[in-house]
């Protein structure tokens, strides 16, 4: 029977720390960035920016009448520019918070490589001022 040797378990960390660990980070900040795409519906409202809000519109009546005609066409120009204005602040917000996540994800991640290094010189200072 053959003896398996594994690596040291200081060096299996550091291999896990920067590839495992890594690569975790990575899938949780894109689940994060798919689900603000989904959560605020982005594709969505880009296709259907200029749907009545809630679909709100009025049927234009029997028969020809000025006055009819002109109050349903104002009416759905409204309810049609109310729903680009909120469609476009969703979108806004949506992009804001896909900014902020994308941003956040890349410093822990930058936080997340140079941890250990930040680690190694405190440590190395400690020694310095207890020897000093």
């Amino acid at each position: 029977m053959r003896l398996k040797l594994q690596k040291p378990i200081i060096l299996r960390f550091w291999c896990w720390y920067y590839s495992g660990a890594v690569k975790t980070l990575i899938n949780i900040w894109k689940n994060f960035l798919i689900f603000i795409k989904e959560y605020y519906s982005i594709p969505l409202l880009l296709r259907t920016l200029f749907y009545p809000w809630r679909r709100d519109i009025t049927k234009y009546g029997r028969g020809f009448s000025i006055k009819n005609f002109l109050e349903t066409l104002s009416f759905n120009l409204i309810s049609r520019g109310f729903g680009l204005l909120m469609r476009i602040v969703a979108i806004i917000v949506g992009l804001i918070c896909l900014l902020g996540t994308v941003i956040l994800g890349a410093l822990a991640l930058i936080a997340w490589l140079i941890l250990p290094i930040i680690l190694l010189f405190f440590i190395i200072m400690g020694l310095k001022l207890l020897a000093g």
